[in-house]
C-alpha cells in the first residue's frame, strides 16, 4: 500500500470516527428528550422569567417559573430553533433562524413535568437538536 493511500485511509477513518460519535450523541440526545415527553404528562403554563442570549461560546437558553400546589419551580433549558429559508425568488440565498418558543421575559409557555415529582420538568414546545 503507497503511502497516499495510506493518508487517505487514516484520514477517512478520523472522518468516520467524528462523525459516528456526532451521530451517536445525536441519537442518545433524540431518545432521551423523546422518553421525558413520554413521561412527563401533567402539563402547566409558566412565564419566562430570564433570557440568555447566545453566541458562539454557547447556546441561548431561557429559565421558565411555573406553579403546581403552590409550590415554585424553575425550568432552564436550551433555545430550539426552527429554520426558514429566506430565497430571492425561487434562489436561496440563507436562513432566518427564530425560536420554537416565546422567549422575552413575561412571555407564558407550556411546561411538562413529572406528575408524582413537579420540579423535574421541560419546555413542551421546545423539540428538536437545532440550537443557536
Amino acid at each position: 500500500m503507497s503511502d497516499g493511500t495510506m493518508i487517505l485511509l487514516i484520514f477517512g477513518l478520523i472522518a468516520l470516527l467524528g462523525g459516528g460519535t456526532t451521530a451517536l450523541a445525536l441519537f442518545i440526545a433524540r431518545r432521551v428528550r423523546e422518553k421525558k415527553e413520554r413521561e412527563y404528562t401533567c402539563e402547566i403554563v409558566g412565564t419566562v422569567v430570564r433570557f440568555r442570549r447566545g453566541g458562539i461560546d454557547r447556546p441561548a437558553s431561557v429559565c421558565v417559573r411555573y406553579e403546581v400546589d403552590g409550590q415554585i419551580y424553575e425550568c432552564c433549558e436550551t433555545v430550539k430553533l426552527r429554520s426558514e429559508p429566506i430565497k430571492i425568488g425561487s434562489v436561496l440565498i440563507g436562513q432566518r433562524k427564530t425560536a420554537k418558543i416565546a422567549t422575552h421575559v413575561g412571555a407564558r409557555v407550556r411546561v411538562a413535568h413529572l406528575p408524582n415529582d413537579p420540579s423535574k420538568a421541560i419546555l413542551a414546545d421546545s423539540t428538536g437538536l437545532l440550537n443557536e
